[in-house]
């Protein structure tokens, strides 16, 4: 701001306005502003670790002199005419190129193979050529195009990660908005993350004050490809790159990528795992009908995106003890894979169309009955009778570094059965919630810039609570990894951001923002503190004062009295019934379930979130 004053007149005194929003992250900075005005600045860092960001910035250097002895630029090459006319030769200069006279652009002491790096250099251009054969409308060489709208060779590299990113997001998706005639008027970007539930087949967006409901999937240009007027889609239903298997195991609810041949379940043993239904990337949204729809006739349907899925195991060698803990191991890794889905609502996907690229939510080729083609062509004026439709889970995977916390559950002691007890997913959740928001006030970035996600997984001796932390850019940055390094000092930080606020369960001054608002029902500060309790020192919770347990189960009283129940809360609480007479006891929902004659012991979690089920529960022991 300071920077802007100089050289105006007419005040002498420059002000700032500053404001926060209603979320914990603004929270966090707002109740101690101080160090905003007059702290530290951030001190300036890269992950020069990274093997991914040395082999990046090599390729640039490599492809910048090959390309300046060839008398041409990044920025001005087209990739079309790169992959099909110059990439052999290219080739031929990277095997030949002296990988010793850059040693002085590599960090002191990190180990860099050239070898290694050449391989997937070349692995990485081949796999782009043949995306160009397949796709050419994606890189802008379409039959039909203006000379000048080819894709230049430094987007098409930038947009595979082939060079540095410079944490520019890489994974975008548009969603194309037709004139009456076919021609793009708008293309509206976001990331995959948000697009594949934000722009989901049935979705509507507003633009330029009309409102379109996605009905499909579409690329300008694919309709143009000499003989697929009619089926644009098809080369992307059909490309192993747009469409991936994906297989799960029935027994714990693992899952991962056909491609990655796993033969046994990592996490149970289970050697029988199933197919599931498809994942398929997203290459252009579009407009249901390809045109606009009036809101009177606007029935949108909602889906969202699932949690970050991470099905790798770390190898038990990887694991260290956090300092100072008795249950948390932790270890960081690199070229992680993860998968996001949008599994359609009730879980039941999306169906497409494999030659059109029609889309609606559902399992039931009905959803498709009045929907046209997503695109106009003057030479596709049929309809389309999507006789040729798949159902699928909108997705994609991609590679990146992250930190993993694993808490070991002592099945004896804590009560892990994930189905019939709330405690531990809405432990976990809000666990990882509190580390994506320490974690990015101790990195001081935008909490936008971390990714947290858990998982649940059952061993033969325990049962493990993975919370997982990565950046949400694979740029290199290497924020996630970075702060395993001060892991004993994060864990205290979550400690108190969980214990401090005064909420019930969770509120705006902790753990709710925008941006999970689909996992609000689950978020409970006291269980998250619990788990970690449990994780740092090995404690269990503390029972339930009597008072409380009282307070606790007056809500029940009047409804378990038409029902033929009395309860009688004098010290301790008693249902006498038409048969018999016996205790309650509230026991914590963390707690593996107590037995004793007499007494009917319910979970508090019952009584907070279910309460059908405790006032079930207590009828069927004394009637």
């Amino acid at each position: 701001q300071r920077a802007g004053r100089a050289g105006r007149r007419g005040s002498s005194l420059s002000t700032i306005v500053t404001f926060c929003e209603d979320g914990p992250y603004d929270t966090l900075y707002f109740n101690d502003p101080i160090p905003m005005f007059r702290g530290d600045p951030r001190k300036p860092w890269i992950d020069i670790r990274s093997e991914k960001l040395l082999q990046r910035h090599l390729a640039m250097v490599i492809l910048q002199e090959f390309l300046s002895e060839n008398h041409m630029s990044l920025d001005t090459v087209s990739a079309a005419v790169f992959l099909n006319d110059f990439l052999d030769s290219f080739k031929e200069y990277l095997a030949a190129y002296d990988g010793d006279k850059n040693k002085l652009l590599l960090p002191v002491g990190i180990p860099f193979h050239y070898s290694v790096f050449e391989d997937e250099l070349k692995k990485s251009f081949d796999t782009l050529r043949e995306k160009c054969q397949t796709h050419p409308e994606l890189f802008g060489i379409e039959e039909g195009a203006k000379k000048g709208e080819a894709k230049v060779l430094l987007d098409a590299l930038y947009e595979e990660g082939i060079i540095p990113t410079y944490s520019f997001p890489k994974n975008v998706v548009s969603t194309y908005i037709p004139d009456m005639y076919g021609k793009i008027l708008y293309e509206v970007d976001r990331g995959l993350d948000v697009a594949i539930g934000e722009y989901a087949p049935g979705r509507a967006i507003v633009v330029d004050k009309q409102t379109y409901q996605i009905g499909g999937f579409y690329y300008p240009g694919s309709e143009r490809r000499h003989g697929q007027a009619l089926t644009p889609a098809r080369a992307y239903t059909e490309d192993p790159n747009y469409v991936k298997q994906v297989i799960s195991c029935p027994e714990c609810g693992w899952f991962g990528l056909m491609e990655e041949k796993t033969k046994r379940c990592p996490f149970c043993g289970n050697g029988t795992l199933k197919i599931t239904r498809e994942m398929m990337r997203p290459w252009g949204f579009a407009p249901r009908n390809a045109e606009s729809i009036p809101d009177v006739q606007l029935s949108e349907e909602y889906t969202a995106v699932q949690q970050p899925l991470y099905s790798t195991l770390p190898e038990a060698e990887e694991m260290k003890l956090a300092p100072g803990c008795k249950n948390i191991r932790i270890a960081s890794r690199t070229n992680q894979r993860i998968i996001m889905l949008n599994k359609g609502s009730d879980d039941k996907g999306f169906m497409v169309c494999k030659d059109c690229g029609a889309a609606m939510p559902g399992d039931d080729i009905s959803v498709l009955n009045n929907i046209n083609r997503p695109y106009k062509s003057k030479y596709a004026q049929s309809k389309c009778r999507h006789s040729n439709c798949f159902n699928v889970n909108l997705g994609y995977d991609f590679i990146t570094d992250m930190l993993v916390l694993e808490f070991t559950i002592d099945d004896r002691i804590i009560d892990a059965r994930r189905n019939e007890n709330p405690w531990l997913n809405r432990a976990a959740q809000s666990l990882a919630e509190a580390l994506r928001l320490v974690a990015s006030k101790k990195l001081d970035v935008e909490f936008t810039e971390l990714v947290t996600g858990y998982r649940l997984r059952t061993g033969s001796e325990a049962s493990y609570v993975d919370i997982y932390l990565y950046d949400s850019l694979s740029s290199g940055a290497g924020y996630a990894v970075s702060v395993a390094d001060s892991i004993a000092e994060l864990l205290t930080d979550m400690k108190k951001l969980l214990s401090t606020c005064d909420c019930g369960s969770a509120c705006s001054k902790c753990l709710k923002h925008y941006r999970n608002q689909y996992v609000h029902g689950m978020l409970d500060r006291f269980a998250a503190l619990q788990l970690l309790e449990w994780g740092i020192d090995g404690i269990n919770a503390s029972p339930i004062k009597p008072e409380k347990q009282i307070k606790m189960i007056m809500p029940l009283v009047n409804i378990l009295k038409q029902s033929g129940c009395e309860i009688i809360a004098d010290g301790e609480i008693t249902a006498t019934g038409r048969r018999n007479t016996k205790k309650i006891v509230v026991y914590p929902a963390m707690w593996v379930e107590p037995c004793a004659a007499g007494t009917i012991f319910i979970s508090d979690a019952y009584i907070k979130y279910a309460k059908p089920y405790a006032v079930q529960k207590i009828l069927d022991n004394i009637q």
